[in-house]
């Protein structure tokens, strides 16, 4: 007697072809209005988050620069390693002016200094400035800058102008600390009084802070060639340590700090936002692909019989698994173009309105096309990738036992 085998589905040859898997993926989305229409929203909810979400840390991270560094105390910072001035200040600024890299080289002074108006009193840093230089250690908030030679107006930091109840236009009275310094006039007490006009409030890491030109603090600390650090800006905030060394090579004498080394809360904090913007990535991939995969396995379940009789007809497991994946890749696509659409409005709309707005310093997003482009992949992959596992089971569903209505 001979024994026959076991007819079972066995291997099949892929009978799909393109036009039909397509056709076959859009119906499958077609027959659940309501499941597609969460994959999708969910799709365009994590894209429309994650990219207005990295333009606001981008624009937070660049204004956090730009006001520490490009409107503060720039990116490299040359100050005397004895004493408490550099002589031939000015001499210095025009050959450190000519390292690669760097933008400008600003000297300044500073001494210790208060200020009374209607009838109150606050204590400061006072810096002297070269008005003519692009870069200052402040942003104006109000009013108008300073003008070379101005000997009797004065910059005030917007806090003390708070405490101290003035406003643009205010006459107030300076009183500078001279006894720290040498100085040609001995006959004035150790300190300077002179009555001034508010030119203009700055803010934000000035705000605490004065400035008057530096052509008048030298002369009534009696050195017109000395000042207290020299200030290098560079084309880019991140060159500062290469600049900080070629200043070390060119001043040996002097102390050459790079912005990452003089300031460890400015350092941590540009870290921080970047931790921040990897995290919030994550996030976002994290919250599409998982309802999407659920939404999807949810889906396979509900099309069993459906499933069961395409493998009967002869379609293989390949088959299958190339139509539910296109499902993955049409939500994707379509969630991804709705999402970004969303997100270039907020973006809009966040530029207008800024989620962060105090003293001059303003948080509006920065969109960059690398942002995007990273996102939208990264999400379209997350999606493709959430309905493999489905895909994959759909492709091991057992006809036999759907067809017999076992399962």
């Amino acid at each position: 007697m001979r024994t026959l085998a076991p007819v079972g589905p066995g291997p099949r040859r892929s009978l799909l072809r393109p036009s039909v898997a397509l056709f076959l993926a859009r119906r499958g989305l077609r027959e659940s209005p309501l499941s597609t229409g969460l994959m999708i929203a969910a799709v365009a909810v994590g894209i429309g988050f994650e990219i207005p979400s990295a333009a606001n840390l981008r624009g937070y991270r660049a204004e956090l620069l730009t006001q520490s560094l490009s409107n503060g105390f720039g990116d490299v910072r040359v100050r005397p390693r004895r004493g408490l001035y550099i002589r031939d200040a000015d001499g210095w600024a025009a050959r450190l002016s000519r390292i690669p890299g760097v933008i400008e080289a600003t000297p300044v002074v500073s001494a210790p200094a208060s200020v009374t108006g209607k009838g109150h009193t606050s204590s400061f840093g006072l810096l002297g400035v070269e008005p003519r230089a692009a870069h200052h250690p402040y942003r104006l908030v109000s009013g108008q800058p300073l003008a070379e030679g101005d000997r009797d107006g004065i910059l005030l930091g917007s806090s003390i102008a708070q405490r101290l109840d003035v406003g643009v236009g205010d006459d107030v009275e300076l009183r500078i600390m001279l006894s720290a310094y040498p100085r040609l006039v001995l006959d004035d007490d150790g300190y300077g009084v002179y009555p001034m006009t508010i030119r203009g409030l700055v803010g934000f890491n000035a705000a605490d802070s004065a400035f008057v030109t530096r052509s008048f603090l030298v002369a009534e600390l009696g050195d017109e060639t000395a000042a207290s650090a020299v200030l290098l800006h560079a084309r880019a905030h991140e060159d500062a340590q290469s600049l900080a060394l070629a200043a070390r090579r060119m001043a040996p004498d002097l102390e050459v700090r790079s912005w990452m080394d003089d300031s460890a809360y400015l350092r941590s904090s540009a870290r921080a936002v970047e931790t921040l913007g990897g995290a919030s990535w994550l996030l976002g991939i994290l919250a599409v692909g998982i309802p999407v995969m659920a939404l999807l396995y949810i889906n396979t379940l509900n099309r069993r019989r459906q499933i069961g009789l395409l493998t009967a007809m002869g379609f293989s497991r390949l088959d299958l698994f190339v139509t539910f994946l296109l499902q993955a890749l049409f939500l994707g696509t379509a969630g991804v173009l709705l999402g970004g659409i969303v997100a270039l409005a907020l973006v809009r709309y966040l530029v207008a309105h800024p989620i962060f707005d105090w003293q001059g310093f303003v948080v509006r997003p920065v969109l960059a096309l690398t942002d995007v482009g990273r996102t939208a992949g990264a999400i379209l992959a997350t999606t493709v990738a959430a309905g493999s596992y489905p895909a994959w089971r759909a492709a091991r569903v057992d006809p036999s036992r759907i067809l017999r209505g076992i399962e």
